[in-house]
């Protein structure tokens, strides 16, 4: 089948402009994979499509970090998609099992991708037999252990969006929530499907992350959209209260969002969390306060975030956030924005230790460290913030990453807008691929 879409041909420029800028012949990287050289034209043309074993290969061969895997995974998507939605059309009044296993199906090929090829059959068809397997709770399409391990799962998932590329996170996620996609649809006794739709809901809010990472806004908020109906279907407020304010803390990084339509959002969130501590509680303050300090109301920010400090010191004893640092992480953020460089410099000295360099937080706070140079030396602060970007692979240069580096640019003096490091630093962070 040739690769006719528009995101398969971006995956063949991709292919050409790495290996003809290495430089490479098609030949040498033919050889380098152990595949004929004719097969590397016809996969630059967009003749003929790569397996999942090929892209990985061609990543690793090209020293792409990432990058072909994660545009071979949205192409294999968008395809899962277009054909889902042949599906659906031809089938209009119909869904029944085969039609359940065939998006399966589709999504696993697309995950299959970027968790690697040869595996993902064997455990696509091993997670069914363990499945089948377990025995499903009376009047239910699941088993309670189904439940908990998806619950499991999303944990994972959690932490491995700290580290890996957006790319490789959606693509697990994508075959987890596939697995849950039938029986959301199927009735079950009410404890059931809570307990599923808490699941999935957590599944489906890391999704909208993933794609906005990736720049995929319009699938983002559709994500969103759904992470909130099935907040609603759990009956858990809480939940919802933590996963909406996900959704603030992602779309405030979007430099096309209005940041006041972000705020209110992030206030929902809050309110939602209600006033008993709780790790909801604190997240949702604190990301109020980070949203008031990037808007310039930098008294309400501070004020703000004294409340979520109050939070945090009546939380009950034992309870943890997944991310050790993460007050420390947003103090850096609301100080750096305030131009107080003794609270934000404390704030990132805190984290010392807690994070391996390639964990996001750690690049997102030696962002910060930039911005507070670029306050009295833009020229060294931006350059700093140039040397951090081109440390990253080009999978991981996302979203989020460019809003971190583009605070660099925020805080820097007017008239610093015309030195070289400057401008390089905003055509970085402004463009759609890094």
């Amino acid at each position: 089948m040739g690769a006719e879409s528009q995101e398969w041909n971006e995956f063949c420029h991709a292919i050409r402009k790495r290996r003809e800028e290495y430089p490479m012949t098609q030949r040498q990287l033919g050889e380098l994979i152990r595949w004929n050289y004719s097969m590397v034209s016809r996969w630059e043309s967009g003749a003929l499509t790569p397996s999942a074993e090929v892209i990985e290969a061609l990543d690793a061969a090209l020293n792409a970090g990432g990058e072909v895997i994660s545009l071979g995974l949205q192409a294999a998507v968008a395809d899962s998609n277009r054909l889902r939605k042949g599906t659906v059309e031809a089938k209009a009044s119909t869904r029944d099992e085969s039609e359940d296993m065939d998006r399966r199906r589709l999504m696993r090929d697309a995950a299959a991708v970027a968790v690697g090829g040869a595996v993902a059959p064997v455990l696509a068809t091993l997670t069914d037999a363990w499945q089948s397997s377990e025995p499903r709770i009376p009047g239910a399409t699941v088993s309670q252990e189904m439940i908990d391990d998806w619950e499991d799962a999303a944990d994972v998932h959690v932490k491995r969006a700290y580290v890996d590329a957006p790319a490789i996170v959606l693509a697990g996620l994508a075959a987890d929530f596939a697995d849950m996609a039938p029986h959301l649809s199927r009735f079950q006794p009410e404890s059931v499907d809570r307990g599923l739709a808490r699941a999935a809901a957590r599944h489906a809010a890391l999704i909208a992350g993933k794609w906005f990472d990736l720049g995929y806004h319009r699938e983002a908020h559709r994500w969103w959209k759904k992470t909130r109906t099935l907040s609603e279907r759990a009956g858990d407020t809480l939940l919802a209260a933590w996963l909406i304010g996900w959704e603030a803390a992602y779309r405030r990084q979007d430099p096309d969002e209005d940041l006041n339509a972000v705020l209110a959002i992030a206030q929902l969130a809050r309110r939602l969390a209600g006033d008993r501590p709780s790790l909801p509680l604190v997240d949702n303050c604190g990301s109020e306060a980070q949203i008031l300090a990037m808007l310039g109301r930098h008294d309400e920010a501070i004020a703000a975030w004294r409340v979520t400090e109050e939070a945090f010191d009546r939380l009950p004893s034992g309870i943890t956030a997944p991310d050790p640092g993460s007050m420390h992480y947003a103090r850096s953020v609301i100080y750096t924005f305030v131009g107080d460089a003794k609270q934000a410099s404390d704030a990132q000295s805190a984290t010392e230790g807690l994070y391996q360099p390639e964990h996001r937080t750690a690049t997102l706070l030696a962002f910060h460290n930039a911005a507070l140079q670029s306050r009295t030396d833009p020229a060294q602060g931006a350059q700093r913030a140039l040397q951090i970007m081109e440390r990253l692979p080009a999978a991981r240069r996302d979203i989020r990453v460019k809003a971190a580096a583009r605070i660099v640019l925020k805080v820097a003096p007017e008239e610093a807008r015309g030195l070289p490091a400057v401008r390089e630093l905003r055509a970085l962070t402004t463009s759609q691929s890094a």
